[in-house]
């Protein structure tokens, strides 16, 4: 079948939106899986600008990176690039694909484009504070409508996001697929050490990028009922702030309900930390109301560590079984879902063996799949 493929594919990936970790994970997992199964038959040119070259790393001799001048990291800034200059890049790159990782096609191309969506924002209006915020989010959904009608593909980070795109254009792809995010091999290796109930902290872990649409607060409140009903449990938030004027006012909140002595806020931290917070807690927890994906979740899986997520976005499809689901807004819920992984042995083992069985949905080896067989099917039909 070797004879069967083109012997090259040139395809350019645009980067030049990734500018948060969550979406360095997403790139690079998938971009590496690509990479390595394209090798002999597939290059990829990543295009980036000076403020995200952190992404610049070796996946092989067939991945270039592209640095395009005068870019920046603003969005009107890579609007306006890639409206005037990139296809002429593409031109010269002599690109037979271009992937997009922004969610919507890039205006002004005239070679097919594959779009990784990932990002739900401008679905939720009350995340819109000002009014270049709604102007921002009404070009997305202009953006993500044209995807849905003229990309060569779409794949979606979870059936949640696919969903969202098809109401917002009111049909569905050309061709469109799930890819879910990887759980990197290395979190895998390092979660064979698995610590019991009776061996973990009365604990809550929270871990995420900490911006207002994530409801911290939500988590805090929660927290808050268990100590009305007698559970002394600690919560430790990990990751950095999005906003500092959010973090006061969390910090107002937590001292407001005397729990200062009983939440940890720890900012970023590197991964053996971020390791020895999952193993370490008896459950998982985010109430965020605006998730395309929700990697923390999986992560704490791996540790066998349970979660409770809101019934919004990708969050209850991502934590399956393995997670509880309770209704969004409802600290009640939460505060009782808590409860009963704090103190009930048999509860919460059984819900962490849901939650190692759950985790293996996200291998790298598997989640790129749909992915590589895309590439290789339009290299072959393309001879």
């Amino acid at each position: 079948m070797a004879g069967a493929w083109r012997l090259t594919m040139r395809i350019a990936v645009d980067a030049l939106s990734i500018t948060n970790f969550s979406g360095r994970v997403v790139l690079l997992g998938h971009l590496r899986n690509m990479a390595a199964a394209g090798r002999g038959r597939h290059s990829f040119h990543v295009l980036y600008h000076a403020a995200n070259r952190n992404l610049c790393t070796d996946l092989g001799d067939n991945v270039q990176w592209v640095e395009c001048p005068g870019v920046g990291s603003h969005w009107l800034r890579r609007l306006a690039w890639q409206t005037l200059a990139m296809n002429g890049r593409l031109h010269r790159l002599r690109a037979e694909l271009l992937i997009s990782t922004s969610g919507a096609m890039v205006a002004g191309i005239d070679v097919p484009q594959l779009v990784l969506a990932q990002n739900p924002w401008c679905f939720f209006p009350e995340f819109h504070r000002t009014a270049a915020d709604r102007w921002k989010a009404r070009l997305q959904r202009f953006g993500y409508r044209r995807a849905q009608k003229h990309a060569d593909a779409v794949f979606y980070l979870s059936d949640y996001l696919a969903s969202a795109y098809r109401d917002n254009a009111g049909q569905g792809p050309h061709r469109g697929e799930t890819v879910y995010v990887g759980v990197d091999n290395g979190l895998f290796a390092s979660s064979e050490a698995i610590l019991p109930f009776e061996q973990r902290e009365l604990g809550i872990v929270t871990v995420s990028v900490m911006a207002r649409h994530k409801m911290i607060e939500d988590v805090i409140s929660a927290l808050a009922l268990l100590h009305e009903r007698g559970i002394a449990a600690q919560l430790t938030l990990v990751g950095p702030w999005a906003d500092g004027g959010y973090r006061q006012e969390i910090e107002s909140l937590i001292e407001g309900k005397r729990l200062s002595g009983h939440v940890t806020i720890t900012g970023a931290v590197d991964e053996p930390e971020l390791i020895a917070h999952y193993r370490r807690a008896r459950a998982f927890c985010l109430l965020s109301r605006c998730e395309s994906f929700g990697i923390p979740a999986v992560e704490a899986q791996l540790f066998a560590t349970p979660c409770v997520v809101a019934d919004a976005c990708a969050p209850p499809e991502i934590a399956g079984p393995g997670g509880i689901i309770v209704p969004l807004g409802d600290v009640d819920a939460a505060a009782s879902a808590l409860q009963l992984l704090m103190t009930d042995a048999d509860a919460w083992s059984a819900a962490s063996a849901r939650a190692l069985t759950n985790v293996e949905r996200f291998r790298w080896s598997r989640v790129s799949m749909p992915l590589i067989r895309y590439l290789d099917q339009r290299a072959g039909a393309g001879q």
